[in-house]
């Protein structure tokens, strides 16, 4: 019994001896690390060749994984050596964590320069991988070769240039224009880029070692591509060669700025960075004698700019950007010179070099043709071409496009000038015209022509009368009819005049009585006395609504004529041609020699405070004109009427003289200076009758319109 105690506790003993010690065992054999060589290589293939160039992508080299231990991942290094050489001897290494990697044209240009090839020479440079983990490792044993060029040395860039089928030069390269050099990485240019057509930067136009770069994302590249521009425009090119950066910005305005009027005189690009035009230098009077301060303004992208006088006082200019305008405006500005006092210019703006120059040249009408009713029928046509609106039946606010609701009382002029076009040739495109025209605005106007200002219903009263007048469309006859009912509900009872529109506190003036005046006479010379309002026929109201006019809106002494009598400020070409107008028609219906003498009297006020002087003549104008703005109509008003007195029998021979010089005056330096043919293929006059037009709006261009269709009538009647 006691030995069988012992043996079962030697047992015991002996089976936890075992048990204890077997964990360690195990550990022992479990640390025991293998690496495995790589078996295959599997990118670039054997004998792969290589060309250091600009073009030239990253070129992945990439291998099997190395088999290994449970758990390990291991890491690799590609090695590189001579071709005699053995990779116990390498050249270049390189560790990564994954069984491939990237080498980009400079990493494969340095392995190159440590295997010894020389530049424009080319060798073979031999290559493998060894896997590795902590201090074991296994080399493959394959080994790949590749054979590299290494070309000759890059030409440094001193020089760019703008070159390509989309640039203004053509492929020729011969002919591509050199940037300014800003230092030694950077270049600009001013240049316009044709949509969809490729362009590239060169190092050089000569010769065979030419370096050549495309913009791609803002990013200057280096691989035998081109760029293309998504608009066509005038840009600013700036190139980085440093930081491979390339920042395009479309110029879209470049404009002489005469300060004190704020109107901005743009310039046209004539190409290689060179903006140019001819336009009127006038001095504006002020209480201190003449005003000369003028700078240039610049819109690039959506950033304006003044090109202002560099404080060395040169034609060099400098750019600011402008974030307060009043109190910039009288930063950096030259003076012109006196010698260019009511003259014709020419004003030059050049990028490039950041000078500009205005010099005098003589006047030259010699681009206007010699028939002015051919003239018209362009003019008109081309109207209706940029400016009808064939599907909603009116006319646009400009060649875009563009329906402005606001256009009502612009409508009524823009008709007046079909209607003169169809009695001048009685074509019936116009006619036409006219019959559309009358549901057209009338469903734009809210399916109805009463309207809550009465000078746009006066506006189109007139129209509507002639309209019936042309083409005896007996809709016009009733709509005219309509249309002086409301307009008589604007007298004021209190004071006399028409109001200018049915608020409140509303207060009567020139731009609804005058036309309205007109529209009392003609009414009562075609309906005599069968129509009364309020006891008085129509030849009553119009007497009546001049007499308002006279008193309380007209110097008797002058012949001016204001908005507002206590403002003279406020006088306007559209209430001088009105107002002459209502006192011609009186005239013919009374023979009463005031009447005549009123309109002369307002006719040479206007000529001579409504307008700029030249160093032969004027132009007329009016102070505010501006893009896209009510006043720019005024001056076509103005020349209806005055035509109309031009044409009158007894007007004396020496102011017919006098009018027929402004008259034909103005209509050549509209054609000679203020026109352009537009993308539409149209001829567009500028709102302005001395400078070259940027754009075309509705008003302005119906002016235009209305002074060679009064030309054209001039012509016809024997007049000129």
């Amino acid at each position: 019994m006691e030995k069988k105690w012992c043996y079962l506790l030697f047992s015991l003993i002996a089976t936890g001896l075992f048990l204890s010690c077997s964990d360690p065992i195990e550990e022992e054999t479990n640390t025991i690390i293998v690496v495995n060589a790589v078996e295959k290589l599997i990118s670039p293939a054997d004998n792969s060749a290589f060309e250091l160039t600009k073009e030239l992508p990253s070129t992945k080299f990439e291998w099997q994984k190395a088999e290994a231990s449970k758990g390990i991942t291991p890491k690799y290094e590609i090695i590189f050596f001579k071709e005699n050489g053995a990779p116990s001897d390498p050249i270049y290494t390189i560790t990564t964590t994954t069984n491939s990697a990237n080498l980009n044209k400079a990493k494969l240009d340095e392995i190159s320069v440590k295997a010894g090839i020389e530049v424009g020479s080319s060798g073979t440079i031999k290559w493998t991988v060894r896997a590795y983990h902590e201090s074991v490792s296994a080399l493959s044993k394959e080994i790949r070769r590749i054979v590299i060029t290494r070309p000759e040395a890059e030409i440094p860039v001193t020089k760019l240039f703008l070159t390509g089928r989309g640039s203004e030069f053509g492929e020729n390269i011969a002919e591509s224009m050199e940037f300014t050099k800003v230092n030694s990485n950077e270049y600009i240019i001013y240049s316009e880029l044709t949509a969809g057509q490729p362009f590239r930067f060169i190092s050089n136009n000569e010769g065979d070692k030419i370096r050549s770069f495309s913009v791609k994302n803002n990013k200057l590249l280096e691989d035998g591509s081109e760029g293309e521009i998504a608009k066509t425009g005038v840009y600013r090119i700036h190139v980085n060669i440093a930081t491979a950066t390339v920042d395009m910005k479309e110029v879209t305005d470049i404009s002489l700025y005469y300060c004190i009027k704020h109107r901005a005189i743009n310039l046209q690009y004539e190409g290689r960075g060179i903006w140019k035009t001819v336009c009127l230098i006038n001095f504006s009077k002020e209480a201190w004698g003449d005003e000369t301060r003028y700078k240039f303004r610049m819109t690039e992208g959506n950033v304006n700019k003044f090109l202002e006088k560099v404080s060395d006082g040169s034609s060099s200019m400098k750019e600011s950007v402008i974030t307060n305008h009043d109190t910039q405006l009288w930063d950096g500005v030259w003076g012109y010179s006196s010698n260019l006092k009511n003259k014709w210019a020419k004003v030059m703006v050049d990028m490039c070099s950041h000078t500009h120059s205005i010099e005098a040249v003589s006047e030259d009408f010699s681009s206007v043709g010699s028939s002015w009713v051919t003239l018209a029928e362009k003019s008109s046509s081309d109207f209706v071409k940029g400016f009808w609106n064939s599907g909603a039946k009116h006319f646009n606010n400009s060649l875009t496009g563009k329906v402005n609701q606001y256009d009502y009382w612009p409508e009524a002029h823009a008709i007046d000038v079909i209607i003169d076009a169809y009695i001048r040739s009685k074509d019936n495109k116009y006619k036409q015209i006219i019959y559309d025209f009358y549901e057209g605005v009338k469903r734009k106007n809210g399916n109805k022509f009463k309207n809550s200002f009465y000078d746009d219903m006066a506006w189109h009263g007139l129209a509507h009368l002639r309209a019936f007048e042309a083409t005896n469309d007996s809709r016009y006859e009733e709509s005219a009819r309509d249309l002086w009912k409301w307009i008589l509900g604007g007298w004021d009872y209190n004071g006399g005049g028409i109001k200018w529109n049915d608020e409140p506190g509303s207060t009567p003036g020139v731009p609804s009585t005058g036309p309205a005046t007109i529209i009392g006479v003609r009414r009562w010379v075609k309906y005599g006395d069968t129509e009364i309002t309020d006891g008085l026929n129509n030849l009553a109201w119009a007497k009546k609504m001049y007499e308002w006019m006279r008193e309380a809106r007209h110097d008797p002494a002058t012949g001016g004529v204001y908005d507002d009598f206590n403002n003279k400020s406020g006088a306007w070409t559209y209430n001088t041609g009105t107002f002459l107008g209502a006192a011609m028609e009186l005239y013919d219906v009374t023979k009463e020699q005031r009447y005549m003498d009123d309109a002369i009297r307002t006719a040479d006020w206007t000529l001579e405070n409504l307008s700029v002087p030249t160093s032969t003549n004027r132009i007329l104008s009016d102070w505010a004109e501006q893009e896209d703005h009510d006043v720019n109509l005024f001056k076509g008003i103005f020349i209806r009427y005055f035509t109309r007195l031009i044409m009158h029998p007894d007007l004396p021979a020496d102011k017919k003289d006098k009018y027929i010089r402004f008259i034909e005056y103005n209509a050549k330096a509209m054609v000679a200076y203020a026109s352009a043919t537009a993308e539409k293929e149209v001829l567009i006059y500028n709102y302005g009758w001395y400078f070259k037009p940027k754009n075309s709006f509705l008003r302005g261009q119906t002016s235009g319109c209305m002074l060679i269709e009064a030309m054209a009538l001039l012509e016809k009647e024997g007049f000129l």
